[in-house]
């Protein structure tokens, strides 16, 4: 499992392959004036070191404050505007080392995994974006289509806050999500297909890493994420007509 610390306004993780590209990624989002990301302080043999966003994650279960219409939106904003300052990065396809495999066409570094755990609040405001292992050169419909899906979101998870149990509820926020993150057409009309891209994707990682011997994903497997996560898929795309029209 992961080893994750903090030491004063210090937190300590695991580092891998894609670790030095990652840091180098957050050194341009504080040069530009992103300063919502952590900041990159070490690089070591099994452990990196960045600085600590004060502030809440947005765990399972929800608290009142991030299942509200307020963190919905100023997380939306606080995606738009790293997908802008992401977008300068300059990458090399040959040098860097991404734990995913980037995606045509590149418009920006995708988080990856952009979702309320992975958010700092401040109350209903969004604050703060963390744990960036996961991030890959793409366009930006697909962590906006992940953020949709976690957001919403369009999950039969039975943890989910009783204010967005239903489908009428759940489209409604996947609309005001496009809305202030201000997703162009083209965009809000691939919506669906990233999102159920990107659950397939997750879910053959998953069992491919679980097939590995990696122990996080086999305690996943075992307590079935996966199978939800099929669910989910089965879940949009039994609505995905009623989706594309409401994001039109």
């Amino acid at each position: 499992m992961e080893r994750i610390t903090r030491a004063d306004d210090r937190i300590h993780r695991p580092a891998g392959p894609w670790t030095p590209t990652v840091h180098r990624l957050l050194a341009h989002l504080h040069e530009h004036g992103f300063v919502e990301a952590p900041e990159p302080i070490e690089v070591g043999h099994a452990l990196e070191t960045v600085s600590f966003i004060p502030g809440i994650a947005g765990n399972y279960p929800w608290t009142e404050d991030v299942a509200s219409e307020a963190a919905l939106v100023t997380c939306a904003r606080l995606l738009r505007n790293y997908h802008d300052a992401a977008s300068a990065f300059i990458h090399d396809a040959e040098l860097d080392t991404w734990s995913q495999a980037p995606r045509l066409p590149v418009e920006t570094i995708c988080h990856g995994d952009f979702a309320p755990y992975n958010v700092v609040f401040n109350g209903r405001s969004a604050v703060g974006i963390i744990d960036f292992d996961t991030a890959h050169p793409g366009p930006r419909v697909w962590d906006v289509a992940s953020a949709v899906y976690r957001f919403a979101p369009f999950t039969t998870a039975p943890d989910r806050p009783r204010s967005v149990t239903t489908f009428p509820a759940q489209l409604s926020r996947a609309v005001e999500f496009c809305r202030a993150y201000d997703l162009d057409p083209a965009g809000r009309a691939t919506i669906v297909e990233a999102m159920v891209g990107g659950l397939v994707a997750l879910v053959t990682w998953m069992e491919t890493e679980a097939a590995a011997g990696n122990p996080k994903f086999i305690s996943d497997i075992e307590h079935g994420d996966a199978d939800l996560y099929r669910a989910d898929v089965a879940y949009i795309e039994e609505h995905a007509a009623s989706i594309r029209e409401a994001l039109a």
